[in-house]
């Protein structure tokens, strides 16, 4: 069967090339799909990451910060706190807190007391019916010749407003303390303390009298009240608490 084997042998090739043709067309038409499937996931992947940005940015706005985009998937933050902690440490910052205003100027080297008055002048006592904002409490030494400040302390503006309520409320004097006779030269006291109150008029004091046998009490410039325990506990602390008095000596509680 010649013509049998001639067709075979021509038959064989042209199978072989059919097949091959498939394959190469199946294996383009699976490599198309494959990269039509990569270039999908890259653009799903694109849109999620700007999605994913856009949430970022809303929280940043929200939040108060302000974000930027670099390119589309590396989002930086310039956060305002930031922002304003490199405003801190610019030049401008002195690291220091700015003094608080209305705030006690301290004890003063030579204070009025130094001069023997009686009280205060009507122009720096204070008013007890001010409000006060701080105290600075000064416990000098009056003996002549050895005039000087023996102690201080500094008070807050919810302590120097007690020491007013406390003061205002009291008599005269307290008749509980003895009355007592003396000479000038003993009348005069060898220590007192001033109080140094702020107010939005400026300084106005208060001088305590413990000592000598004239007058105990607190003087304003205009009123003496007597001499109790209850305002001298809130600021006779540390270095202004004296040792004793005349009058300390016959006073209880304090």
């Amino acid at each position: 069967m010649p013509e049998y084997d001639d067709q075979e042998q021509e038959l064989g090739p042209a199978v072989a090339d059919a097949f091959k043709a498939k394959a190469d067309t199946s294996f383009d038409m699976h490599s198309r799909g494959l990269a039509a499937k990569a270039r999908q996931r890259v653009r799903q992947r694109r849109k999620n990451l700007l999605a994913a940005a856009a949430a970022v940015v809303a929280v940043a706005v929200v939040g108060g910060g302000v974000w930027t985009a670099i390119g589309s998937e590396s989002p930086v933050a310039t956060n305002s706190a930031g922002s304003a902690d490199n405003a801190a440490e610019g030049p401008e910052y002195t690291g220091e807190q700015q003094p608080q205003k209305d705030t006690a100027t301290g004890c003063l080297p030579e204070p009025a007391i130094y001069s023997g008055d009686a009280g205060p002048s009507a122009a720096t006592g204070l008013d007890l019916t001010v409000r006060v904002t701080s105290l600075e409490a000064c416990r000098y030494g009056l003996t002549p010749g050895n005039q000087e400040l023996l102690g201080s302390q500094s008070f807050d503006d919810y302590v120097a407003q007690q020491v007013v309520d406390a003061i205002k409320v009291l008599p005269e004097r307290n008749p509980a303390l003895p009355v007592f006779k003396c000479t000038p030269e003993a009348a005069r006291p060898s220590e007192a303390i001033v109080l140094r109150f702020t107010t939005a008029a400026g300084i106005r004091e208060i001088w305590v009298q413990y000592d000598g046998c004239a007058t105990a009490g607190f003087l304003n410039g205009s009123t003496t009240y007597g001499l109790f325990a209850a305002p001298l506990k809130l600021f006779m602390t540390g270095s202004v608490r004296p040792a004793g008095g005349i009058y300390l000596d016959h006073l209880k509680g304090w």
